[in-house]
Protein backbone atom coordinates (compact mmCIF):
# COMPACT_ATOMS: atom_id res chain seq x y z
CA UNK A 1 0.00 0.00 0.00
CA UNK A 2 1.37 3.23 -0.81
CA UNK A 3 1.31 6.40 1.19
CA UNK A 4 -0.92 8.06 -0.61
CA UNK A 5 -3.56 5.16 -0.18
CA UNK A 6 -3.26 4.79 3.57
CA UNK A 7 -6.12 5.27 5.32
CA UNK A 8 -6.39 8.34 6.94
CA UNK A 9 -5.73 8.49 10.37
CA UNK A 10 -4.46 12.56 10.73
CA UNK A 11 -6.50 15.12 13.06
CA UNK A 12 -4.75 18.13 12.66
CA UNK A 13 -6.35 21.23 10.85
CA UNK A 14 -2.94 22.39 9.80
CA UNK A 15 0.52 21.94 9.63
CA UNK A 16 3.89 23.20 8.48
CA UNK A 17 6.80 22.42 7.32
CA UNK A 18 10.00 21.57 9.15
CA UNK A 19 12.43 21.85 6.70
CA UNK A 20 12.55 23.67 3.19
CA UNK A 21 14.88 23.46 0.61
CA UNK A 22 14.80 26.50 -0.87
CA UNK A 23 17.03 26.35 -4.24
CA UNK A 24 19.41 27.26 -5.98
CA UNK A 25 18.04 26.79 -9.14
CA UNK A 26 19.19 24.25 -11.63
CA UNK A 27 21.66 22.91 -8.45
CA UNK A 28 20.56 19.80 -8.23
CA UNK A 29 16.87 20.43 -6.57
CA UNK A 30 14.91 17.76 -8.47
CA UNK A 31 17.46 14.93 -7.23
CA UNK A 32 17.17 15.75 -3.65
CA UNK A 33 13.61 15.76 -3.81
CA UNK A 34 13.13 12.44 -5.08
CA UNK A 35 15.62 11.07 -2.97
CA UNK A 36 14.28 13.00 0.15
CA UNK A 37 10.87 11.25 -0.62
CA UNK A 38 11.77 7.49 -0.17
CA UNK A 39 12.71 8.65 3.60
CA UNK A 40 9.98 6.67 5.96
CA UNK A 41 11.13 9.30 8.22
CA UNK A 42 9.93 12.68 6.01
CA UNK A 43 7.06 13.34 4.00
CA UNK A 44 7.08 15.63 1.15
CA UNK A 45 4.23 17.36 -0.93
CA UNK A 46 2.56 15.62 -3.75
CA UNK A 47 3.95 18.05 -6.34
CA UNK A 48 7.57 19.16 -6.13
CA UNK A 49 7.46 23.00 -5.68
CA UNK A 50 4.21 24.59 -4.23
CA UNK A 51 4.98 28.03 -5.05
CA UNK A 52 3.37 29.38 -1.87
CA UNK A 53 5.63 31.70 -0.70
CA UNK A 54 7.11 33.45 -3.76
CA UNK A 55 3.10 33.44 -5.34
CA UNK A 56 2.72 35.67 -2.52
CA UNK A 57 5.25 38.29 -2.34
CA UNK A 58 7.23 38.36 -6.09
CA UNK A 59 4.07 39.13 -7.84
CA UNK A 60 5.55 38.64 -11.07
CA UNK A 61 5.82 34.99 -10.69
CA UNK A 62 1.93 34.88 -10.59
CA UNK A 63 1.88 34.72 -13.89
CA UNK A 64 3.11 31.36 -13.64
CA UNK A 65 2.87 29.69 -10.45
CA UNK A 66 -0.71 28.42 -10.69
CA UNK A 67 -0.44 27.21 -14.29
CA UNK A 68 2.64 24.89 -12.69
CA UNK A 69 0.31 23.49 -9.46
CA UNK A 70 -2.43 22.90 -12.13
CA UNK A 71 -0.46 21.17 -14.92
CA UNK A 72 1.46 19.12 -11.84
CA UNK A 73 -1.10 18.59 -9.68
CA UNK A 74 -3.30 17.35 -12.88
CA UNK A 75 -0.84 14.81 -13.34
CA UNK A 76 -0.09 13.34 -10.08
CA UNK A 77 -4.17 12.99 -9.70
CA UNK A 78 -4.86 11.19 -13.10
CA UNK A 79 -1.64 9.07 -12.38
CA UNK A 80 -3.28 8.30 -8.54
CA UNK A 81 -6.69 7.33 -9.76
CA UNK A 82 -5.75 5.08 -12.63
CA UNK A 83 -3.38 2.98 -10.72
CA UNK A 84 -4.82 2.97 -7.29
CA UNK A 85 -7.59 0.44 -7.07
CA UNK A 86 -11.22 2.46 -6.19
CA UNK A 87 -11.64 1.08 -3.06
CA UNK A 88 -8.34 2.30 -1.64
CA UNK A 89 -8.84 5.58 -2.83
CA UNK A 90 -7.69 8.08 0.13
CA UNK A 91 -10.47 11.02 -0.26
CA UNK A 92 -8.15 13.31 2.06
CA UNK A 93 -4.83 12.78 -0.38
CA UNK A 94 -7.32 13.37 -3.72
CA UNK A 95 -9.03 16.41 -2.00
CA UNK A 96 -5.44 17.67 -1.15
CA UNK A 97 -4.49 17.50 -4.97
CA UNK A 98 -8.02 18.67 -5.88
CA UNK A 99 -6.63 21.80 -3.65
CA UNK A 100 -3.11 22.21 -5.29
CA UNK A 101 -4.76 22.25 -8.81
CA UNK A 102 -7.57 24.96 -8.01
CA UNK A 103 -7.28 26.32 -4.18
CA UNK A 104 -6.80 29.63 -3.64
CA UNK A 105 -3.51 30.27 -2.13
CA UNK A 106 -3.36 31.52 1.55
CA UNK A 107 -1.89 29.99 4.79
CA UNK A 108 -4.30 28.01 4.95
CA UNK A 109 -4.31 26.03 1.58
CA UNK A 110 -0.40 25.63 2.65
CA UNK A 111 -0.94 23.87 5.52
CA UNK A 112 -3.50 21.79 4.74
CA UNK A 113 -1.73 20.32 2.50
CA UNK A 114 0.94 19.19 5.13
CA UNK A 115 -1.44 17.46 7.26
CA UNK A 116 -0.77 14.38 4.56
CA UNK A 117 2.25 13.14 6.82
CA UNK A 118 2.06 10.90 8.96
CA UNK A 119 2.82 12.82 12.88
CA UNK A 120 5.66 11.26 13.47
CA UNK A 121 7.25 12.05 10.08
CA UNK A 122 8.99 15.42 9.28
CA UNK A 123 7.34 17.05 6.67
CA UNK A 124 8.59 19.55 4.16
CA UNK A 125 9.14 21.02 0.31
CA UNK A 126 11.70 22.17 -2.17
CA UNK A 127 10.91 25.23 -3.87
CA UNK A 128 13.89 26.70 -5.60
CA UNK A 129 12.42 29.88 -6.12
CA UNK A 130 12.83 30.56 -2.42
CA UNK A 131 16.19 31.37 -2.67
CA UNK A 132 15.07 35.09 -3.86
CA UNK A 133 12.45 35.75 -1.33
CA UNK A 134 12.27 39.09 0.07
CA UNK A 135 12.67 40.05 3.94
CA UNK A 136 9.19 39.66 4.05
CA UNK A 137 8.90 36.55 2.48
CA UNK A 138 11.44 35.09 5.07
CA UNK A 139 9.69 36.57 8.09
CA UNK A 140 6.25 34.97 6.49
CA UNK A 141 8.13 31.38 6.46
CA UNK A 142 9.13 32.18 9.46
CA UNK A 143 5.63 33.15 11.27
CA UNK A 144 4.19 29.79 10.09
CA UNK A 145 7.26 27.86 10.77
CA UNK A 146 9.63 29.34 13.79
CA UNK A 147 11.92 26.13 13.79
CA UNK A 148 11.99 25.78 9.84
CA UNK A 149 15.21 24.26 8.60
CA UNK A 150 16.84 25.44 5.33
CA UNK A 151 18.78 23.50 2.98
CA UNK A 152 20.32 25.52 0.24
CA UNK A 153 22.16 23.93 -2.82
CA UNK A 154 25.04 25.42 -4.80
CA UNK A 155 26.30 24.90 -8.15
CA UNK A 156 29.30 26.92 -10.05
CA UNK A 157 27.32 30.04 -11.21
CA UNK A 158 28.39 30.59 -14.97
CA UNK A 159 27.40 26.36 -14.61
CA UNK A 160 24.07 27.00 -13.23
CA UNK A 161 23.16 30.04 -15.50
CA UNK A 162 23.86 28.54 -18.67
CA UNK A 163 21.57 25.47 -17.58
CA UNK A 164 18.97 28.01 -16.37
CA UNK A 165 19.68 30.38 -20.21
CA UNK A 166 18.93 26.53 -22.06
CA UNK A 167 15.72 25.93 -19.74
CA UNK A 168 14.53 29.66 -21.00
CA UNK A 169 15.44 28.82 -24.69
CA UNK A 170 13.72 25.11 -24.83
CA UNK A 171 10.66 26.94 -23.28
CA UNK A 172 10.51 29.08 -26.67
CA UNK A 173 10.23 28.13 -29.62
CA UNK A 174 13.04 29.16 -32.37
CA UNK A 175 15.15 30.89 -29.91
CA UNK A 176 18.35 31.48 -31.75
CA UNK A 177 21.81 32.84 -30.15
CA UNK A 178 21.02 37.10 -30.33
CA UNK A 179 17.75 35.95 -27.76
CA UNK A 180 20.08 33.66 -25.96
CA UNK A 181 22.37 36.56 -25.38
CA UNK A 182 19.71 38.67 -23.79
CA UNK A 183 18.99 36.15 -21.75
CA UNK A 184 22.45 36.18 -20.29
CA UNK A 185 22.08 39.94 -19.78
CA UNK A 186 18.39 39.72 -17.69
CA UNK A 187 18.73 40.58 -13.86
CA UNK A 188 17.36 37.13 -12.59
CA UNK A 189 20.14 35.61 -14.17
CA UNK A 190 22.62 37.23 -12.10
CA UNK A 191 20.07 37.82 -8.73
CA UNK A 192 19.71 33.56 -9.17
CA UNK A 193 23.33 33.73 -9.07
CA UNK A 194 24.56 35.62 -5.99
CA UNK A 195 24.68 33.01 -3.59
CA UNK A 196 26.39 35.30 -1.08
CA UNK A 197 23.48 37.66 -0.93
CA UNK A 198 20.92 34.65 -0.95
CA UNK A 199 22.75 33.11 2.18
CA UNK A 200 23.30 36.59 4.34
CA UNK A 201 19.69 37.46 3.33
CA UNK A 202 18.87 33.90 4.90
CA UNK A 203 21.59 34.02 8.00
CA UNK A 204 19.65 37.61 9.05
CA UNK A 205 16.30 35.98 10.08
CA UNK A 206 17.40 31.61 10.71
CA UNK A 207 20.52 30.93 13.05
CA UNK A 208 23.38 29.20 11.30
CA UNK A 209 22.71 26.11 12.99
CA UNK A 210 19.55 25.82 10.75
CA UNK A 211 20.68 26.59 7.33
CA UNK A 212 22.71 23.89 5.54
CA UNK A 213 24.73 24.68 2.42
CA UNK A 214 25.27 21.47 0.11
CA UNK A 215 26.97 21.76 -3.65
CA UNK A 216 26.24 20.50 -6.87
CA UNK A 217 30.02 18.80 -6.61
CA UNK A 218 29.38 16.88 -4.27
CA UNK A 219 26.03 15.69 -5.11
CA UNK A 220 28.00 14.92 -8.73
CA UNK A 221 30.66 12.74 -6.92
CA UNK A 222 29.58 11.45 -3.31
CA UNK A 223 25.77 11.80 -3.76
CA UNK A 224 25.67 8.91 -0.28
CA UNK A 225 27.99 11.78 1.60
CA UNK A 226 25.67 14.38 0.88
CA UNK A 227 22.43 12.31 1.67
CA UNK A 228 23.76 11.10 5.19
CA UNK A 229 24.45 14.45 5.85
CA UNK A 230 21.05 16.03 4.85
CA UNK A 231 20.42 13.33 6.96
CA UNK A 232 22.30 14.68 9.82
CA UNK A 233 20.84 18.33 9.60
CA UNK A 234 16.84 16.79 9.64
CA UNK A 235 17.59 14.58 12.69
CA UNK A 236 17.17 11.42 11.21
CA UNK A 237 18.69 8.35 10.61
CA UNK A 238 21.10 8.52 7.34
CA UNK A 239 21.60 4.39 6.87
CA UNK A 240 17.94 4.30 5.24
CA UNK A 241 18.64 6.32 2.38
CA UNK A 242 21.95 4.54 1.19
CA UNK A 243 20.14 3.26 -2.07
CA UNK A 244 21.43 2.82 -5.38
CA UNK A 245 19.44 4.94 -6.53
CA UNK A 246 20.81 8.11 -4.81
CA UNK A 247 24.10 8.11 -7.31
CA UNK A 248 21.25 8.68 -10.27
CA UNK A 249 21.68 11.87 -11.70
CA UNK A 250 17.92 13.66 -12.39
CA UNK A 251 17.05 15.83 -15.19
CA UNK A 252 20.30 16.04 -16.84
CA UNK A 253 19.93 17.13 -20.05
CA UNK A 254 22.41 16.84 -23.06
CA UNK A 255 25.30 18.33 -22.74
CA UNK A 256 25.83 21.44 -25.01
CA UNK A 257 29.08 23.92 -25.14
CA UNK A 258 28.41 27.16 -24.37
CA UNK A 259 29.01 29.71 -26.86
CA UNK A 260 31.49 32.49 -26.34
CA UNK A 261 29.64 34.91 -26.65
CA UNK A 262 27.33 33.86 -23.75
CA UNK A 263 29.81 32.80 -22.25
CA UNK A 264 31.74 36.37 -22.27
CA UNK A 265 28.72 38.04 -20.95
CA UNK A 266 27.87 35.64 -17.91
CA UNK A 267 32.03 35.69 -17.30
CA UNK A 268 31.33 40.19 -17.24
CA UNK A 269 28.11 40.02 -14.97
CA UNK A 270 29.24 37.15 -12.47
CA UNK A 271 32.75 38.42 -11.77
CA UNK A 272 31.55 39.79 -8.28
CA UNK A 273 29.12 37.07 -7.62
CA UNK A 274 32.64 34.92 -7.30
CA UNK A 275 34.40 37.37 -5.10
CA UNK A 276 31.24 37.84 -2.52
CA UNK A 277 30.96 34.40 -2.51
CA UNK A 278 34.76 33.77 -2.10
CA UNK A 279 35.16 35.48 1.13
CA UNK A 280 32.04 33.88 2.48
CA UNK A 281 33.28 30.21 1.11
CA UNK A 282 36.83 30.06 0.19
CA UNK A 283 37.52 26.69 -1.11
CA UNK A 284 34.55 26.08 -3.32
CA UNK A 285 34.81 30.04 -4.35
CA UNK A 286 38.43 29.71 -5.27
CA UNK A 287 37.67 26.37 -7.28
CA UNK A 288 35.16 28.01 -8.57
CA UNK A 289 36.97 30.79 -10.01
CA UNK A 290 39.35 28.74 -10.97
CA UNK A 291 37.31 27.51 -13.94
CA UNK A 292 37.27 30.75 -15.64
CA UNK A 293 38.96 33.35 -14.37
Amino acid sequence: MTAASKPATKTLEYRFPDFIGIGAQKAGTTWLDNNLRRHPQLWLPPIKELQYFNDVHVPSNRKWTVEHRRRRGKQVLARYLETTPRENWNYPFIARVADIVEGAVSDDWYGRIFTLADPEQLCGEITPDYCTLPEKGIRHVLRLSPNVKIILSLRDPIARSWSHIRMLAKARAEVGLPQMEQFARRADIVKRADYAAMISNWKKLVPDARILVILMDDIATQPVVVLDKVCVFLGILADRLRLEKSGRPIHVGEKEEIPSSIYAILRDKLKPTYDTLGAMYPEIGRTWSALHF
